[in-house]
């Protein structure tokens, strides 16, 4: 089983932003919210505390901008709720404006061995008008300094921003490369309701066209590539076998247990042993003011209110296993998709050792694929 902590709190909300984060929040919030956190960890512990914990992700929002004790807690929790004994990789998220040599010792001595730095771009140009705090020097200093305290550092880079070329792309990785051992390279998507979707339908912002994005994204991979970096994942790039073990989860569909506001659970097992009738899925309420009072108005984990919670049937537990698979590069088994792969889509597939993954052109259009192969 996987634990997954979410933290929603951020300095100011970027432009291309919908995750559940929260900005400029008072103290007393983030309080209130951290011992709700604490007391949900507890429940937790008390109905899974005998499933094996192979990783843990504090994720958000940005970890990094609570103090190193508010970590520290959250930590000391865990390990007196759950044991951790079998982690085999406990992963945080920061941004370089909020990394600090205090808070990286920190995150060391409570176990964390993992690091994620959300740099997204090295073009100050980009940074500024993606509503980013930090410039490019920030984010190399803090880059250096978490290998200082970490030896598996990764970075996001965002693909498709405004001033993005290819010469931009190919310098921005190969300098990265030198300070991180994983990268996770996305595509700007604009989504509904955020302020760069706002200002890209009123014209006030340039974005690269879906053709130069897939151009860009090219000399992503071949510059990852080049670097020595193994692309694992449509999105995801590692060098020397440090692959996210957490996120990888997700998409073997190992059961984890989401902890947090907003924050998803895949349930197998009700206690690590007893087995369920059916796979479970459930969410937390996103409202900080919900979620903290359905966590304190209950004594017992499964009770928490939920936002949504669903029995997965057999389709939805096949569509998954091949949606999520094929985002890999070990793909699936090839029984799975048995007559379900029309003649024209097999030059989008490669095979290998009895399963079936998607080549570098069918990742491409891995979306359009999927639609024609799952059971909708």
């Amino acid at each position: 089983m996987e634990i997954y902590i979410h933290l929603p709190f951020c300095k100011s909300k970027c432009q291309y932003c919908d995750f559940n984060s929260y900005a400029a929040c008072d103290g007393a919030t983030i309080y209130s919210y951290l011992a709700a956190l604490c007391r949900e960890i507890k429940f937790a512990g008390e109905q899974y505390g005998g499933a094996r914990i192979d990783t843990v992700y504090i994720g958000g929002g940005t970890p990094s901008m609570l103090e190193a004790k508010h970590i520290s807690s959250i930590c000391r929790v865990l390990k007196e709720n759950f044991d951790l004994s079998g982690v085999e990789e406990f992963s945080i998220e920061a941004n370089p404006e909020s990394v600090a040599e205090d808070k990286l010792l920190a995150y060391r001595e409570a176990g964390i061995d993992r690091i994620s730095i959300g740099v997204q771009s090295l073009d100050d140009r980009n940074l500024r008008s993606m509503g980013r705090l930090h410039d490019k020097d920030t984010a190399l200093e803090k880059l250096a300094l978490a290998d200082k305290y970490f030896q598996n550092v990764s970075s996001d880079l965002i693909i498709g921003l405004p001033y993005d070329n290819s010469q931009l792309i190919k310098s921005e990785i190969d300098e990265l490369s030198g300070y991180v051992t994983h990268m996770s390279v996305y595509q700007l998507t604009l989504e509904e309701g955020t302020p760069l979707k706002k200002r890209a339908d009123e014209g006030r912002v340039w974005l690269p066209s879906d053709d130069e994005v897939a151009d860009l994204m090219d000399v992503a991979i071949d510059t990852l590539s080049a670097d020595g970096f193994e692309r694992y994942e449509v999105s995801n790039f590692a060098k020397g076998g440090k692959i996210s073990k957490h996120n990888m989860g997700y998409w073997t569909r190992e059961e984890y247990l989401g902890l947090g506001a907003g924050a998803h659970s895949l349930v197998k097992t009700s206690d690590g042993r007893t087995p369920l009738p059916a796979e479970i899925r459930f969410s937390h309420p996103r409202d900080l003011n919900a979620y903290i009072g359905g966590v304190n108005c209950v004594d017992a984990f499964d009770k928490i209110p939920r936002a949504e919670m669903s029995v997965l049937s057999k389709t939805d537990i096949l569509n998954e296993q091949i949606m999520l698979g094929l985002r890999t590069a070990n793909g699936v088994e090839e029984e799975l998709l048995f007559g379900r792969i029309p003649p024209e889509l097999d030059e989008f597939f490669a095979r290998f050792d009895g399963r079936i993954a998607l080549n570098k052109r069918g990742m491409e259009v891995m979306n359009g694929i999927l639609v024609r192969i799952l059971e909708l």
